[in-house]
């Protein structure tokens, strides 16, 4: 039996439809049914450009993160994908840090958290609402308490509090 390529006659109908489908399927990820605006701006910890954070947007509504790292003069860009630039449109969450962790392969150092525990984590966390077009958000950071802040005397950690590996 010998089997004949799909772009001969006959297959050809087949093949097409498959190749609709998965082109609809990459469209989608390139803005159809996602709308996104590009987002721009600037970090600044105590007045002086934070560089090399990262800055992260979390739709409040759930979907996909963008992230950027600020430059040496604290502007950053984000990306929604490798490819596409900015965040999804409506309000998101905020979340810096120049946290970085120690890699192997390449071997890079360690990086401390320079930003105050109040942008990372918490309640209070910085939002922005995100919408079509382009959009500048700058955050204006103030000095504080990197470590977060101790639990009230007298209180017991609660079995949910703690981490077990």
């Amino acid at each position: 039996m010998r089997f004949k390529s799909c772009f001969t006659t006959g297959r050809r109908v087949l093949f097409a439809p498959l190749v609709l489908l998965l082109g609809t399927g990459f469209a989608g990820c390139s803005g159809s049914g996602i709308r996104l605006g590009k987002v721009t701006g600037k970090v600044t910890l105590a007045g002086a450009p934070l560089p090399d954070a990262l800055v992260t947007f979390n739709p409040v509504n759930g979907g996909s993160p963008s992230a950027g790292r600020t430059s040496a003069d604290g502007t950053y860009k984000l990306n929604f994908s490798r490819k596409i630039d900015g965040a999804m449109v409506g309000e998101h969450t905020v979340i810096i840090s120049t946290y970085q962790a120690a890699l192997e392969d390449p071997p890079t150092p360690e990086v401390p958290e320079k930003v105050p525990f109040k942008y990372r984590e918490g309640d209070d966390l910085p939002k922005a609402t995100v919408k079509s077009g382009s959009n500048k958000f700058d955050f204006t950071l103030e000095s504080g308490p990197i470590q977060p802040p101790p639990p009230p005397k007298g209180t017991k950690k609660k079995a949910a509090d703690v981490i077990c590996y």
